[in-house]
This record gives C-alpha cells, sequence and structure tokens, in this order.
C-alpha cells in the first residue's frame, strides 16, 4: 500500500505541471522546430521526462520498502522527492529552451 504513494504522488504531480505547461510549451516549440509534427514529439517527450523523473526519484529515495515506515513518512519522502523532479525537469527543459532562442538584436 505504502509504495501507491511512491508512484501516484509524483504521477499525478507531473501529469499536472506537463498539462499546465502543454499549451506554452507547444506554442514555444511549434516556432522553434518549425513543423507542428515535430513540436508535437517535443511536448510528448516533455511529459514523459516531467512525468518519469519525479517519480524516478520517489522510488529511488523512497521509504516504502523499509521495515517500519509510516505512511506519513513515505507520503512525506514521495512529495519532497516528487517537487525535486518537477523543479529539476522543468529547469532543464526551460534551460534548454532558452539556449534554443535567437538572441535578441541591439
Amino acid at each position: 500500500m505504502l509504495i501507491a504513494y511512491e508512484i501516484l504522488v509524483p504521477l499525478l504531480a507531473g501529469l499536472a505541471i506537463s498539462f499546465y505547461l502543454r499549451g506554452a510549451l507547444r506554442n514555444l516549440l511549434l516556432d522553434l522546430c518549425g513543423t507542428a509534427p515535430r513540436a508535437e514529439f517535443w511536448v510528448r517527450v516533455s511529459t514523459v521526462l516531467i512525468t518519469a523523473f519525479p517519480m524516478l526519484l520517489a522510488l529511488w529515495f523512497g521509504h516504502s520498502g523499509v521495515a517500519g515506515a509510516t505512511p506519513a513518512l513515505v507520503l512525506r519522502t514521495a512529495l519532497i522527492m516528487s517537487a525535486t523532479g518537477v523543479v529539476f525537469g522543468v529547469a532543464v527543459m526551460g534551460w534548454n529552451i532558452a539556449k534554443s532562442l535567437p538572441k535578441a538584436s541591439k
């Protein structure tokens, strides 16, 4: 039962952030990539990464397999790892997109 926290919390967090960013990301990537299929590919890749990275952290550093782990400890760790994964994933994605943007002329 405790492992459900480590799967559902990061999954829901990643999907929520992906859903929130999807429209803006699609428009930005359409401009950068030039075609809708290319942009859609990168939107989907971003969704997978923003969803998978928090889950990976929560499962890797989770406490559901530790003897005597309480639901509160497992949930707290899942929330911390989910937030860390989402922030890190969005930051890396944003950094790479920012590097791809054309420089403004002076």
